[in-house]
C-alpha cells in the first residue's frame, strides 16, 4: 500500500511527527527536510516541533519520533538524516495498520 492511496490511515487517525530540534535558532537542512516530509504526508501526519528541554534532554542529537495514540511507531535520529530515510520512516508509520480498538 502506498500512503498516498485511500485507506493508509483512517480519518482521525493522524500520526504525530514529533521533531526534537537542535537548540540553535537558525534554520537547518534537517528543519527543511522534516518540513518537506510533514507537508508531503500532511493528510496523515501532524508536525509538532519541540526543543530538548521539553523532552527532559533525553536526546543528544536531533530526533524524529512518530506517535500514534502516544505510542512510538517510528523513529529516526541524527542531524544528517537523508531525505529518503525520513520519508521511509514516515511512510511506514502511516501505512502500518492501527490496532483495532479494545
Amino acid at each position: 500500500m502506498d500512503a498516498r492511496d485511500e485507506g493508509a490511515s483512517e480519518e482521525g487517525e493522524r500520526i504525530t511527527l514529533l521533531y526534537v530540534r537542535p537548540p540553535n535558532e537558525e534554520m537547518t537542512e534537517l528543519d527543511r527536510r522534516v518540513g518537506a516530509i510533514a507537508e508531503r504526508y500532511s493528510r496523515w501526519v501532524e508536525l509538532r516541533v519541540v526543543g530538548r528541554p521539553e523532552v527532559d534532554g533525553t536526546f543528544s542529537s536531533p530526533a524524529v519520533l512518530l506517535l500514534r495514540h502516544g505510542e512510538v511507531v517510528g523513529e529516526a535520529m541524527g542531524a544528517l538524516l537523508p531525505m529518503r530515510e525520513l520519508d521511509d520512516v514516515v511512510r511506514r508509520a502511516v501505512e502500518w495498520p492501527a490496532p483495532p480498538p479494545p
